[in-house]
């Protein structure tokens, strides 16, 4: 769709900030990767859609603070939006923009969620559960079993995140 574009940003605060505060009442992190889904109503008029942190742990990319701007949609055409819609969504395709951007710099992709609207798009992106409630992992490339499960409790240690 050349109407939307999936692309990093810096600051991500400058185009997400607002929304993730809302959603969360709290600040876009400073960190890591700042990946956001936008929607160009025309030339000069461009809105942010999704946004999502890919953040660098070690060999592995952490998934997280995604969150979308449900006002933005007033501004989606409806023929736009129902394109959108059979691509899977903006958070879906902000995912596998992320997937295919990070793969060679990452073992695997890791994500915390309770929601289960999230989850579902997750799922069809690529994530698969782990045996630790709300976690999630989408191992992209071949490893071994042991490694994987090595890497799975390595991040269940940490903690939500």
């Amino acid at each position: 769709m050349q109407e939307i574009q999936c692309t990093e940003v810096d600051p991500g605060s400058f185009f997400a900030g607002e929304f993730f505060a809302r959603a969360f009442n709290d600040q876009l992190p400073n960190w890591g990767h700042h990946l956001i889904c936008v929607y160009r109503k025309s030339q000069e008029h461009f809105v942010p859609l999704t946004y999502v942190n890919f953040a660098q742990k070690e060999n592995v990319i952490l998934v997280g603070g995604a969150v979308t701007n449900r006002r933005a949609f007033e501004y989606v055409e409806p023929v736009h939006a129902k394109q959108l819609r059979e691509n899977g969504g903006a958070y879906f395709q902000l995912l596998k923009f992320g997937f295919k951007k990070f793969a060679d710099r990452c073992d695997g992709y890791f994500g915390y969620t309770g929601d289960q609207r999230a989850l579902e798009v997750d799922l069809a992106a690529g994530f698969e559960h782990t045996q630790h409630k709300h976690l999630i992992v989408n191992f992209h490339k071949p490893l071994s079993e042991a490694y994987k499960e090595d890497l799975i409790q390595r991040i269940f240690n940490i903690g939500p995140f």
